[in-house]
């Protein structure tokens, strides 16, 4: 690689807040940094944020990053200051039980504990069953009164995990969906000059709840080809048939070719693989049976526009500690940069 990336930009995205619906504070640390690089930047009215680097061509790329992650909203505080919540977004309510969570309030953000009935009083054929999530409570540690003075429905709820780095090379981290694609989409608005295309660098809003976010963008940009940087489950754990693993943590940026909201034209998923090779960047498809991204809906835009999603394997995914391979992150890096430098013809 020519450019070295600047994971301490991932580290700083990871760790803030940014619910779906609730993605100012990534927006504004995103719209900070890329500003200098960019030759028009602006926020739309779902509240995407849409870069703007002028090509070498009249080619238009589309290129997205979710901005936003899976978390909790409260819905109930009950008289002794307990808060009830949803999900917001696809979590499983048994990663939720026993951690730490943020509770964004308009007098900032408080900290709190998820619990429910301890064991101890519990049957055994409670403990043989999942604890529903209607069951799940928060526990700010602060009394009623003060809790009721603090704390609404409405509140978004953020799961507490910082950033590390372990292992070989693996990084640790809540909301890696998709901060890790939202970090690769920065680094090439960072370091690209003179690209082939006039890129759209988008990182939108409420991927998580309905792929909402680039619904809209796409409509608004006369794209000729897009692609989806997201990051998507690796089942390549124990108690998993190697058959179902879908994507492998250190093998390579995923090149997909269907999942449940997209098909890669061939000419394209050919192309794709074609340049990996080539440029000898690590790469592995993915082929999975169902989920999408906002690939889904950029192909369906207008009257159609090609489209792929770029994946990155993470292993828990959802969950405040998903795990990727930061060879896998530079490894995407490298074939959007190509991409977006050089072209890629039909």
């Amino acid at each position: 690689m020519t450019e070295k990336m600047d994971f301490s930009l991932l580290k700083t995205l990871t760790n803030l807040a940014g619910v779906s619906g609730r993605e100012s504070a990534v927006r504004a640390c995103l719209q900070e940094r890329l500003t200098p690089y960019a030759d028009e930047i602006r926020t739309d009215v779902l509240g995407n944020l849409i870069v703007y680097k002028k090509g070498t061509s009249d080619k238009n790329l589309l290129l997205c990053a979710h901005m936003d992650e899976v978390g909790l909203m409260v819905r109930y505080v009950d008289d002794n200051g307990f808060l009830y919540f949803v999900t917001v977004g696809g979590i499983d309510p048994r990663t939720l039980l026993a951690q730490r969570v943020r509770v964004q309030t308009k007098n900032g953000p408080i900290l709190g504990v998820i619990g429910t009935k301890p064991a101890h009083i519990t049957t055994e054929a409670d403990r043989a069953k999942a604890v529903p999530l209607s069951d799940l409570y928060i526990d700010t540690g602060l009394p009623a009164g003060q809790v009721h003075q603090f704390v609404e429905p409405g509140d978004s709820v953020v799961l507490d995990r910082q950033y590390e780095e372990f292992g070989d090379g693996r990084i640790c981290a809540k909301a890696l969906d998709d901060r890790a694609g939202a970090f690769v989409l920065a680094e090439l608005v960072r370091t690209i000059k003179n690209p082939f295309y006039n890129i759209y660098a988008v990182f939108t809003v409420q991927e998580e709840v309905g792929l909402r976010g680039a619904t809209t963008a796409a409509f608004g940009i006369d794209a000729d080809l897009g692609f989806a940087l997201d990051a998507t489950g690796a089942a390549d754990i124990p108690g998993c048939a190697p058959q179902n693993h879908i994507m492998r943590v250190g093998g390579g940026v995923g090149v997909s070719v269907i999942d449940g909201r997209t098909i890669t034209p061939d000419w394209l998923f050919e192309g794709l693989k074609q340049i990996c090779r080539q440029e000898k960047i690590n790469w592995q498809v993915r082929c999975a049976p169902r989920g999408g991204n906002d690939a889904g809906v950029i192909h369906l835009s207008k009257t159609g526009i090609p489209a792929c999603a770029l994946s990155l394997a993470a292993r828990n995914i959802h969950s405040c500690v998903e795990v990727s391979a930061k060879s896998d992150i530079e490894a995407m890096f490298q074939l959007v940069s190509h991409v977006a430098k050089n072209g890629i013809t039909k």
